[in-house]
């Protein structure tokens, strides 16, 4: 019976060797985004902690201006019971550098380390290094080589503090914690004596302290990040600093990198749902058009369960053979996808074959075409053999005639093509379904490349950075009035706040405090729900805070800082994606509830639209010499979006791509069943005088209204609810509220493209119908 189950299979592949090719593009495309996506996924984890162990990687690194209070660190390092082993170095912080980053001009930080230096935690080792006489060097994070194209041997230029300095690319180094621009400061080595030639060029403000800490226990890192974040906060030093773990670190490498892998995977399992409508579609014609087959095999004595399993082989058969050049294909496009990753993370993504990704994208896809297939051929039960070889009532159409030719209105070609529409309702809400999908699928991720590379404020603002122009910090004393005044008096000028950020934490959670006077005023507006704090007595806590302990707005939570707590009433909820959303606010009248003496140190300033911030910076220097530490906000968060940008264009062309792949085959899967079952109707009408192109004309009516009605359905979803799934990808951060910019024209772009794909796909698809003829009909 299994052979001859085997030889039907068999025999309905042969049939239908172009919807069988539609089919096996269909699942081995879906294969490919899944084995890719699930890839990510498995190894992602572990191939960080194993890169950690082979690097050496210390579970807490710090970086700060080196002062009087660097003996009270080193003896938190020594009082802390888990502390295994601690170094400190010497580094060179340039905290505004410019420099080019692949197509783009960027303003970043580097952390510079001496590579002659001697280190147990994180030592120097380079991946290609340069053959040279080892002078005027730099050895950059890798992200440099995936995400900028800097090659060994290649001279780099950056500007810092006016001045331009230009060395030779001697190698690239792997860093799991700041190996990136999206973790502050990226870590970079200089030879010896290059390293000492550029401490004497930037002076003593550039000088900075490197420490790196192991702990017995990995779970204790984050509580010694804690207490020296909370240290260097009390130590009142106005320059940057950083503390983080090594866990904090994985993670924030990580954002992007899950955000991008979730949109892909979604995007897969859209393409598996669209195989398994397709399989459904063929199914259902399949039991049409053999109706009088299948009876005459239960009237052989075959039963239904015999029958549905051929079409169970026949459909495994297509899957396996489609899934394996899937896979093999999905290798091939991994180095791609793992530069992507690795310009994210800062780590060289491991090109080896995943038989576990594999083995599960195969089983999935696999489980779900059989279950569609044995739901699908229930029909086939309810099937008597009289009724099959009388066609069965299911094949006759009792439907009322809605678009009766003699009273139509319309030319003879439109309702002719209407008239077919209306006949098709399974076939046209398959297309419908489809074409929505994977419409809204490009829509959304045509909003995500906008927001990144066209209107970044609604990223910016997700991002959780104030976004003024320029950021000031006093070099010594108290932030005043006056001082402020002095500022808001220069050229330029439209507005200034204040806002400063410290160390705190919650029942032994670490987060990070911001605090300023007035929050109304704040460009960047983080609270979702509720309201910024107003009394001494308010806090807003992020979503993700409030998740993890629990509250609610008006709830009470109690907050640390510099060994003192306090409790505050929660007023909102707030969302960030810097700082992994572990991030509250409070009135600086609220912060000194529990430090008296706290006072404002951080100044942002507005410049007027069109207002160079490079020349208000040398005014201020011309005014006020050496009394200011500036950034240039603006430069820097434009910068960090523009190493993302290369990964969401990527993605954006390839789902449109598909889109328009996937589109076609559909097309051509039904308009090719559509001429092979109206083939003797068609012949009778080319008898009666009906042209090739009319009946072209007829067809293409007859699906591009629910082309378009599908492209439609799926912008206005795109336009109206991508936000609602970007929310659902980020809700692990603690994302609750997105508000994406949608650019109108290049939406309608896209439809009209997609739509016009789809017209001409059936014009040249139709053109088979050219080799109908009335003679061959006579003949066959």
């Amino acid at each position: 019976m299994y052979s001859v189950q085997g030889k039907l299979a068999w025999s309905n592949i042969r049939k239908r060797k172009s919807s069988t090719a539609a089919l096996f593009l269909l699942i081995m495309l879906a294969v490919v985004l899944l084995y890719t996506g699930v890839s990510v996924i498995l190894k992602l984890g572990s191939f960080q902690e194993q890169k950690m162990t082979e690097l050496k990687t210390p579970d807490v690194i710090s970086y700060f201006a080196t002062d009087e209070h660097l003996k009270e660190y080193e003896a938190l390092l020594d009082t802390y019971p888990y502390t295994a082993m601690w170094e400190m170095e010497p580094a060179l912080l340039l905290s505004e550098v410019s420099m080019k980053y692949g197509p783009s001009d960027i303003t970043t930080g580097l952390l510079i380390l001496n590579a002659d230096q001697q280190r147990t935690l994180a030592p120097f080792r380079t991946i290609s290094p340069v053959h040279s006489d080892g002078t005027n060097l730099i050895y950059l994070s890798y992200v440099f080589h995936v995400g900028a194209g800097y090659n060994t041997g290649d001279s780099l230029s950056f500007t810092y503090g006016n001045q331009v300095y230009t060395y030779k690319i001697g190698g690239f180094i792997e860093e799991p914690l700041i190996g990136t621009l999206s973790n502050g400061a990226p870590k970079v080595f200089m030879p010896g004596s290059t390293y000492r030639e550029l401490a004497v060029r930037t002076g003593q403000t550039a000088k900075y302290s490197f420490l790196s800490a192991a702990v017995t226990n990995p779970d204790k890192a984050e509580k010694l990040r804690q207490l020296l974040r909370e240290q260097l906060s009390a130590s009142g030093t106005s320059a940057t600093y950083v503390v983080m773990s090594a866990q904090s670190g994985i993670s924030g490498n990580l954002v992007f990198v899950n955000f991008l892998t979730a949109i892909l995977l979604a995007f897969a399992l859209i393409m598996v749902v669209i195989s398994l409508i397709v399989i459904r579609f063929q199914i259902l014609e399949h039991i049409e058009d053999h109706m009088q087959n299948i009876g005459v095999l239960k009237a052989n004595g075959y039963t239904s369960w015999q029958v549905i399993t051929a079409l169970l082989l026949q459909f495994a058969w297509i899957s396996i053979a489609a899934a394996i050049p899937g896979i093999a294909a999905a290798g091939a496009v991994m180095p791609y996808a793992g530069n992507l990753i690795s310009s994210s993370i800062g780590l060289i993504w491991p090109a080896s074959f995943d038989i576990l990704a594999a083995l599960v994208s195969m089983l999935f896809i696999m489980a779900m075409v059989m279950a569609v297939t044995i739901m699908s051929s229930r029909r086939i039960r309810d099937i008597t053999p009289i009724a099959a070889l009388q066609s069965g009532l299911l094949t006759h159409n009792f439907k009322k005639n809605r678009m009766p030719l003699e009273h139509s209105p319309l030319g003879l070609q439109f309702a002719l093509g209407l008239k077919t529409l209306l006949r098709q309702t399974k076939q046209n809400i398959m297309i419908l379904l489809i074409v929505a999908g994977l419409t809204f699928s490009s829509i959304a991720c045509s909003i995500l490349n906008y927001n990144f590379t066209g209107d970044t404020n609604a990223v910016l603002q997700l991002v959780g950075f104030e976004q003024s122009t320029i950021q000031l910090v006093l070099n010594s004393g108290k932030l005043q009035p006056e001082r402020i005044a002095q500022v808001k008096s220069l050229e330029g000028v439209r507005k200034t706040t204040l806002l400063d950020s410290l160390a705190a934490s919650v029942q032994d959670t670490s987060i990070t405090l911001k605090v300023s006077d007035d929050f109304d005023t704040m460009e960047t507006q983080t609270v979702y729900k509720g309201r910024p704090p107003i009394y001494d007595n308010e806090i807003a806590v992020s979503g993700i805070i409030a998740r993890q302990e629990g509250k609610t707005i008006g709830d009470e939570i109690e907050v640390s800082t510099n060994g003192v707590s306090g409790k505050y009433l929660i007023c909102g909820f707030s969302q960030q994606i810097n700082q992994l959303g572990m991030v509250a606010t409070m009135t600086d009248k609220g912060l000194k509830r529990l430090l008296p003496d706290y006072t404002l140190t951080t100044l942002n300033v507005y410049l007027n639209e069109g207002a160079d911030p490079n020349v208000f910076t040398q005014e201020l220097e011309r005014n006020f010499p050496g009394q200011w530490s500036a950034t240039n906000v603006e430069e820097m968060l434009q910068g960090m979006l523009g190493t993302f940008t290369s990964a969401i264009t990527s993605m954006t062309a390839v789902i449109t791509a598909v889109t328009i792949i996937v589109v076609t085959l559909i097309l051509y899967l039904v308009i090719k069943t559509l001429i092979l079952k109206r083939k003797r109707e068609f012949g009778i009408l080319k008898g009666l005088g009906y042209t090739t192109f009319n009946l072209i004309t007829q067809i293409t009516f007859s699906l591009l209204p629910v082309v378009a009605l599908g492209v439609l359905a799926g912008s206005l979803l795109g336009y109206f609810y991508s936000d609602t799934v970007f929310e659902m990808l980020l809700s692990s951060l603690g994302i609750y509220n997105i508000q994406f910019a949608a650019n109108l024209p290049q939406i309608l772009l896209l439809s009209t493209a997609l739509i016009a794909a789809a017209f001409i796909v059936s014009l040249l698809v139709s053109l088979r119908i050219r080799r109908i003829s009335v003679y061959g009909l006579i003949t066959e």
